[in-house]
């Protein structure tokens, strides 16, 4: 399976539909800790993303992640998602991976994240991917976990 990777402008299409999807699988699994949906659309959430990455199988967009630059040195990765159909076959792993060559890119030192304990893949990945667990950098509340990667 052949996983294209492309740089999208914040109000793509396929983009904004993959976030809907993860804002819903959130809700779904009960990985919010029980604070409600922020009423923020999709399209002022994502103002603060420095790059965000569409990840299409053939002409299927299968997943997303973006880019955040929170502080110098510190980037963000925010809305990881890969839809159902396509877990388990690499299409994280190589967003992550591309995320993490965009903040290097950006004289990033080091990419933090935030998850919930719910969405157990997600947590394995990141853990697997080199990523630490830190304490709360962002007050999230619907999260209740947090990492970081160096990238030095």
């Amino acid at each position: 399976m052949e996983i294209e990777l492309t740089q999208v402008p914040r109000d793509d299409p396929s983009m904004l539909r993959l976030a809907g999807a993860l804002r819903n699988e959130v809700e779904k699994r009960g990985a919010h800790n029980g604070v409600a949906r922020p009423h923020t659309p999709l399209t002022e959430a994502i103002k603060a993303d420095s790059d965000t990455l569409v990840a299409y199988v053939g002409q299927e967009a299968a997943g997303m992640g973006a880019l955040r630059m929170v502080s110098p040195g510190i980037a963000e990765i925010k809305r990881m998602y890969v839809v159902p159909e396509h877990r388990g076959a690499g299409v994280a792993k190589r967003i992550l991976e591309e995320l993490e060559q965009l903040a290097r890119q950006h004289g990033v030192r080091a990419v933090r994240l935030d998850t919930n304990a719910r969405l157990t893949e997600a947590n394995r990945m990141y853990r697997e991917a080199g990523y630490r667990e830190i304490a709360d950098y962002n007050s999230n509340p619907r999260a209740d976990r947090w990492y970081e990667k160096s990238l030095a």
